[in-house]
């Protein structure tokens, strides 16, 4: 896997060559963190050439975009193709990641992430899912 990385502004595009699997997952990681300590608010992962997605790649997009959101910034995976796509729905990522078009009819299929809202100072937390079960 090879991983390229561009910055205008607060926005980072990555692009992932290859596959993303257990033994590359960390160099995601280390062009990603970085750049958010950076100050970088708005993350592109360009997928185009990405041809296979493990579990634990999987699982490094989880949780760069929870580091991310945290972070008041948003994430956005771009050109899934067909393959990767089936991969999200059967993982049920495709909750996580909302899938829509970005507008280019020969861009892929895009997926946004939106940073996580924040409750204003002295406002009620909303109920956790927790909250609302019945008592079995």
């Amino acid at each position: 896997m090879s991983i390229r990385s561009t910055r205008e502004g607060d926005r980072v595009v990555i692009s992932v060559e290859g596959q993303l699997i257990a033994g590359n997952r960390q160099q995601l990681k280390d062009v990603v963190l970085p750049e958010i300590d950076r100050g970088a608010r708005h993350f592109v992962i360009d997928f185009a050439d990405t041809g296979y997605i493990d579990s634990a790649g999987l699982g490094v997009l989880v949780s760069l975009s929870k580091r991310i959101r945290e972070s008041d910034a948003t994430l956005r995976l771009a050109n899934l193709n067909e393959d990767l796509r089936t991969l999200f729905e059967l993982t049920k990522l495709d909750t996580l990641f909302s899938f829509g078009g970005d507008g280019h009819a020969d861009s892929g299929v895009t997926a946004d992430l939106a940073p996580k809202p924040r409750p204003a100072s002295g406002a009620a937390q909303p109920p956790r899912d927790d909250d609302l079960r019945p008592d079995a």
